[in-house]
């Protein structure tokens, strides 16, 4: 570290300076990180400076698009082999993918980190928290993870990280019986963007979008092909319920579910939508898969959720957790989503308990949350 870092590391009177290792793998991972960034960037503007690297493309480029690829592959193609990997993972004390990209990463991630002299490095992802847990002893940085899902992979822990956050706190009582000291977790929740702490009526953001006022389920991009997707969307619709099909990128998925809005007026087809909060809002049920992120965002804005083909791993932690406590059902397969979408249309009682159930496990200030107290541990460091 130059003279100069250290000499800016040091002063109480300086910025802090905060870097943000993320992934854009899944999307989460990201989405978690950019609400940590506006956050800092909004609140802290005149105190904090806050980067956020790809971890991947930074520092592993020669492996990023590989890496992006395989796991986008696995997880769409081989969800089973993907799942067992998962698990078999989870139970060795090294994971040898992870320990590869860690070694690979490295170098370059400590010259970075040396150059760019932060008071704290958080990370949304496994294996950069392992980096800065690797280096961080030679260097005076504060290291906080934030785990994106309702459960801890084993490649989210290592021992050397200052702080963790987590989702809940099942997630906390599992680290600590890994040997996670309890004082060094905090249940804070997965970092969301502010907008889906917003007051807007359901009534206001359908006719924003086009939606008619009746009982409305949001279709996330899911598991399965674009056919799958499509024909799900025109079943929901046969039944009478208005599906909000919102395709993101994916050309293919958008072009078949406008095939089907062109057949059955019910559904209403929307590309990648910046406002995802929004369309929430306009929502009675979200249908779609278990991401840590999408979850959070859910349960901020209190609408429950049916899951169909959760990705094996992660995701199935994301649905035990919303099963076990009422705020989700886990779909068995296409029959089981049409009857438990047409099940909720019809009792507004059970609708209204679940929704009740996902309100009252959503962590809306889980951003704020994270970066007051990482703010707060480079202080006490400082003074």
């Amino acid at each position: 570290m130059s003279p100069s870092a250290v000499e800016r590391t040091a002063s109480s009177g300086a910025p802090i300076r905060i870097l943000i290792l993320s992934a854009t793998f899944g999307g989460g991972h990201w989405s978690a990180a950019m609400a940590l960034r506006d956050y800092l960037r909004s609140r802290h503007a005149d105190r904090v400076t806050v980067e956020v690297i790809d971890f991947f493309e930074e520092f592993t480029p020669s492996l990023n698009v590989l890496a992006k690829f395989a796991y986008q592959q696995s997880v769409q193609f081989f969800p089973v082999a993907y799942g067992t990997f998962f698990e078999l993972s989870n139970k060795l004390p090294t994971n040898p993918v992870v320990h590869e990209l860690k070694i690979m990463g490295l170098a370059r991630a400590a010259s970075f980190i040396d150059e760019w002299a932060p008071d704290a490095v958080i990370s949304t992802f496994p294996v950069a928290g392992g980096v800065v847990a690797d280096i961080k002893t030679a260097r005076p940085v504060l290291s906080a993870t934030v785990i994106t899902d309702f459960g801890a992979h084993r490649t989210w822990l290592h021992p050397a990280t200052d702080l963790y956050f987590a989702a809940c706190d099942e997630v906390r009582e599992d680290l600590v019986v890994r040997g996670i000291p309890w004082d060094r977790i905090v249940v804070s929740g997965i970092p969301i963007r502010e907008s889906f702490t917003e007051s807007v009526s359901a009534e206001e953001v359908r006719r924003e979008h086009g939606l008619a006022e009746r009982f409305t389920a949001l279709l996330a991009p899911i598991g399965g092909s674009a056919s799958d997707a499509a024909a799900l969307a025109s079943r929901m619709a046969a039944s009478g319920i208005q599906v909000a099909a919102v395709c993101g990128r994916h050309e293919r998925l958008r072009k078949r579910m406008e095939s089907v809005a062109a057949r059955q007026d019910l559904v209403k087809v929307f590309g990648y939508v910046d406002g995802m909060h929004s369309m929430m809002r306009a929502a009675d049920v979200l249908v779609g898969k278990a991401g840590g992120l999408t979850v959070s965002e859910a349960l901020a804005m209190r609408l429950p959720l049916l899951i169909f083909n959760p990705v094996p791993g992660q995701e199935v932690y994301n649905v035990d957790f919303l099963v076990n406590y009422g705020a989700g059902m886990w779909c068995r397969d296409e029959d089981d989503v049409v009857e438990k979408v047409r099940f909720l249309s019809t009792h507004p009682g059970r609708l209204a308990q679940m929704a009740d159930n996902a309100g009252a496990l959503g962590k809306s200030g889980a951003v704020q949350v994270v970066c007051e107290r990482v703010l707060a541990g480079v202080r006490a460091g400082r003074a």
